[in-house]
């Protein structure tokens, strides 16, 4: 149930920024290192078990990314 909630949370993060007009991304490899892992935990208890930085702001419009035509991944039969 927790790893539930946390993807709802991040989606409802994600989605909140999309129609704000706010750029994310994710960054994941400092948190392969223990030493920079521990300083992410919570600074007041020292708990948790931080999975992924979320870096987010204003910026440039980037590319949209490329989707595949509707017929190739959508059959429809009667």
């Amino acid at each position: 149930m927790d790893w539930l909630r946390a993807g709802q949370a991040l989606e409802r993060v994600l989605l909140t920024a999309t129609l704000k007009e706010v750029s994310t991304s994710f960054a994941t490899q400092p948190l392969e290192w223990p030493d920079l892992r521990w300083i992410l935990r919570d600074p007041v208890s020292g708990t948790g078990h931080p999975q992924m930085i979320i870096r987010m702001g204003y910026g440039p419009t980037g590319p949209r990314t490329p989707r595949r035509p509707l017929e190739e991944v959508l059959t429809i039969e009667p």
